[in-house]
């Protein structure tokens, strides 16, 4: 029966030693599962033991380390009086990369020649410097006292004349490049939007907010602190004989104070040119008439030739932040002209600010000027609208020579 059956093909069966047996792959995790526990203790506990070790031998090398190098440094027997960081790189010049310090760049035709240095001034502590200047002892006067009768120069400011020095221009490569970048800057405004406000790089046009000339005003300090004699004679002629406020158009207090008010003051106080102080004068003028409201907080906006103030458009209040950051400009204006109306007015504000009530001593973003209160649903928050208000108190008793706490 089976006799006609045949196969069509040979099968042969070679064993080699090349057939080895294929382990097949298993994760880290799966075998670390199939250990027992005896066996996990134990890699626990050699993992404790290079930990400790670690710690234990990691201190001692570094300090062997440094006692090497200080052991060095003794041998070197250098001069007492060099620091330790300068005798190291006198002794090791020839083995580090020390690239030496370039002298600084001499300046060109454009800035300002340096005068001769005066006479360094050694000022002792604070309550001598107080007492140099007139400046009673902390916690002496109360704020209500200082209302219009604090007019000496800011402390700061004081210390500031002492020690200071007209600007020379860039030192080093780096003020440079700073410097190069600003006036590549200059050149493109002065080129297309010289005189109004900002400068649209894009389509080189210009933007006017509030038409006067925010950009120079704003860069004044920044000009002549470069050392750029040139730009600043170019932006001093435009304040002289194109800056004016009689401009029938709305703007913010807060604003205009700190971008022009504070400009104005700020070079003024650099070059005492009473030029930028009338001007400052002038503007000061203008922004009263928004603390004429029934609570004494000012109206957000003003006219600047009408010299009508009212509340935003979009709103029926102020911010908090606005009305409680422009008493350094307005403090700085009295100081400066010796009229204290600037001053009362800014002071009152906080005077009645401090007086509301507040949530664990946060107040709210928005103040309405006729009422003189918060606005009972307004947001509380250290963002905009709020974020100034504390940060303008450091900065007021500290221009009050830490007389009002």
């Amino acid at each position: 029966m089976f006799e006609n059956l045949r196969k069509d093909y040979v099968s042969l069966d070679l064993n080699s030693e090349t057939n080895r047996k294929i382990w097949p792959r298993r994760s880290f995790w799966r075998w670390w599962n199939q250990l027992s526990r005896f066996q996990r203790s134990i890699v626990y506990l050699l993992v404790l033991a290079v930990c400790l070790a670690c710690i234990y031998f990691l201190p001692g090398i570094q300090t062997s380390q440094s006692s090497h190098i200080s052991n060095k440094l003794g041998e070197l027997n250098l001069d007492d009086n060099i620091p330790p960081i300068i005798m190291l790189t006198k002794s090791h010049e020839n083995d580090v990369n020390v690239k030496p310090v370039k002298e600084p760049l001499k300046a060109d035709k454009s800035f300002i020649e340096k005068p001769v240095a005066q006479e360094e001034v050694v000022l002792t502590d604070d309550n001598n410097i107080n007492q140099q200047v007139g400046i009673p002892p902390r916690g002496a006067v109360k704020f209500s006292a200082l209302v219009g009768l604090f007019l000496l120069p800011p402390r700061i400011m004081l210390l500031y004349c002492l020690n200071s020095s007209l600007p020379s221009g860039p030192g080093n490569e780096r003020q440079q490049a700073v410097v190069n970048a600003f006036k590549h800057a200059w050149k493109g405004y002065k080129k297309y939007a010289w005189g109004h406000d900002h400068l649209k790089p894009i389509s080189g046009s210009y933007n006017n907010w509030f038409s006067l000339g925010l950009t120079i005003v704003d860069a004044l300090d920044t000009v002549y602190i470069m050392g750029l004699n040139e730009e600043f004679t170019d932006a001093r002629e435009w304040v002289d004989k194109s800056l004016h406020f009689e401009v029938n158009k709305d703007v913010n207090l807060f604003e205009v104070t700190i971008r022009v008010l504070g400009s104005l003051l700020s070079i003024y106080h650099l070059t005492s040119d009473k030029m930028f102080l009338d001007k400052a004068v002038d503007l000061g003028d203008r922004l009263l008439p928004c603390f004429d409201s029934d609570s004494g907080v000012p109206y957000s906006d003003v006219n600047l030739a009408t010299r009508k103030a009212h509340a935003p458009k979009w709103s029926p209040d102020s911010s908090t932040s606005e009305v409680t950051t422009i008493q350094l400009e307005f403090r700085d204006l009295s100081r400066c002209t010796g009229d204290p109306k600037y001053e009362d007015s800014v002071s009152k504000v906080s005077l009645h600010v401090h007086a509301l009530d507040k949530t664990d001593g946060l107040v709210p973003i928005f103040i309405n000027a006729n009422t003189g209160n918060f606005r009972s649903y307004s947001t509380i928050t250290m963002g905009a609208r709020g974020d100034s208000y504390y940060e303008y108190l450091l900065k007021q008793w500290i221009q009050t020579g830490r007389t009002i706490d």
